[in-house]
């Protein structure tokens, strides 16, 4: 029971994840990838780890095993050593992601990518965590403690660990992208960053939940650091855009037309649905067309590298293997009749007869 009542929000909260990637929407595989690493990989050092240190907790803070003893060891392990534990191991499949495409950067070409991976691996830790939640408070307390756990964990804070660990993602992005030799910090920043929003919220819930303010501060703490969330996700996504445009711009006359362009940049771009209802109908096809403007995407977020940013502006970029591919298949797309745009009338509009 607890899994079909948590699995129909966990699948929404990953479509909107997902779809806040308006231009280089990242891989289903990998995505899945990562919502798998989060709701068991994370899950086995988390529960090994909490067991672990709550026990010391116990021998440290309750050594007479009493039950004021024992709430504050549940207190203090849900506020301090919950963080701790959890979300570096979340962190590992972002570090794994970095690992694994650093080679091909395109797959983790900035901060708004590492804030979708760490979303989904967060999304699926939230997924195990609940369902056993929701499974012990039903053993506990019914079908009271069923839907009051579920309405509570799942509804009202189901984005949580889905925040806490896009903040972890977010300092990989932009450890990917920066030319700073500090960037490491970047990393470190995002992983504190995801402790205190973790602990924070935990605390209120845990020490401070007397007479229900408790709860009430971690729900408003919760909308804040959902609403931080989606903020930067929407100034990423204009940042993206930003990229786009100049990186496609000295493609315009030799591999796309300027109507394709000014198509590509249009910022209801940025609205999900838009560019479904957009390329419908469009010469070659839906899926070609598709084709075609992902690898424009990947072309223009190419150019934007850091390492080519490095080099002399008056000399050209040295072609890698993943640009020269998108080129070709530009190309290909190009001389098969796939257009980004509608075709543009030259000769009037038709007279009738």
């Amino acid at each position: 029971m607890a899994i079909l009542f948590v699995v129909p929000l966990v699948a929404l909260y990953f479509v909107v994840i997902r779809s806040v990637d308006r231009y280089m929407p990242e891989p289903w595989w990998l995505l899945f990838l990562c919502l798998i690493w989060g709701a068991v990989g994370a899950v086995i050092p988390s529960v090994v780890g909490g067991l672990l240190g709550q026990e010391a907790l116990t021998a440290a803070l309750n050594p007479l095993d009493t039950k004021q003893g024992s709430v504050l060891v549940e207190n203090t392990a849900a506020t301090f050593l919950a963080p701790l534990v959890e979300e570096p191991a979340k962190a590992f499949g972002l570090l794994a992601i970095y690992f694994f495409s650093r080679r091909r950067v395109h797959e983790t070409h900035g901060p708004l990518s590492g804030m979708v991976y760490g979303g989904i691996i967060g999304l699926g830790f939230t997924f195990t965590e609940d369902i056993l939640y929701i499974v012990g408070a039903a053993e506990k307390f019914g079908g009271a403690g069923f839907f009051g756990v579920y309405f509570l964990r799942t509804l009202l804070l189901g984005l949580g660990h889905a925040t806490f660990t896009a903040f972890t993602g977010l300092g990989f992005g932009l450890f990917v992208t920066s030319r700073s030799g500090w960037r490491w910090l970047w990393p470190v920043s995002g992983l504190l960053l995801a402790m205190m929003a973790h602990g924070g919220r935990n605390l209120f819930s845990s020490f401070l939940a007397q007479e229900g303010m408790g709860l009430l501060f971690a729900l408003l703490l919760h909308g804040l650091v959902v609403l931080l969330f989606f903020s930067i996700l929407v100034w990423l996504g204009f940042r993206d855009r930003a990229r786009v445009r100049a990186g496609l711009e000295g493609m315009v006359g030799s591999l796309i037309t300027r109507e394709e362009y000014e198509r590509i940049i249009s910022p209801w771009m940025l609205l999900p649905g838009w560019n479904l209802i957009n390329l419908a109908g469009l010469p070659g096809g839906y899926s070609a067309v598709r084709e075609k403007q992902l690898n424009c995407f990947c072309l223009a977020f190419i150019r934007n590298r850091a390492r080519n940013e490095r080099n002399n502006p008056d000399v050209p970029p040295v072609l890698d293997p993943v640009e020269e591919e998108a080129i070709a298949a530009i190309q290909q797309a190009n001389q098969q009749g796939v257009l980004l745009a509608p075709v543009p009338m030259t000769g009037g509009p038709p007279v009738m007869s």
